[in-house]
């Protein structure tokens, strides 16, 4: 399994939104790693989801990995550590873009807010 690196967007039910990128330099995630996605800042840097939107209640998730890897779980925690929320992903069709192949993973409709200690972590393969 190589690597890959993750990127994408919640949106919120204010419709408002936030970039999602893998840990701070765009980290590698694996099949074997669960990893963090994290919110890139108006200044660049990158934190935690809840610090910057605690309070917001995410209604769509969408997120894109590099051409040819999956992702094979993306789970939201609560502070206690409880999975929120689970879906599995699918390969984007590189081929041929429609809106639908945009996104490895493409969720709306939710209602799920945002506490402190709030996560949404990865899993992902070739």
């Amino acid at each position: 399994m190589t690597s890959t690196s993750a990127q994408g967007f919640v949106e919120f039910s204010d419709g408002s939104w936030a970039h999602l990128q893998g840990i701070s330099t765009g980290a590698a995630f694996t099949d074997t790693t669960e990893a963090e996605m994290y919110v890139r800042t108006m200044g660049g840097s990158f934190e935690q989801i809840f610090k910057s939107f605690e309070g917001k209640v995410i209604t769509r998730i969408a997120i894109q990995l590099a051409d040819g890897s999956i992702i094979t779980s993306c789970k939201i925690y609560d502070p206690k550590g409880g999975v929120v929320a689970y879906w599995r992903g699918s390969e984007r069709n590189v081929t041929s873009v429609t809106h639908g192949d945009v996104y490895d993973l493409n969720v709306r409709g939710l209602a799920i807010p945002i506490v402190k200690g709030t996560a949404i972590k990865l899993n992902c393969a070739d």
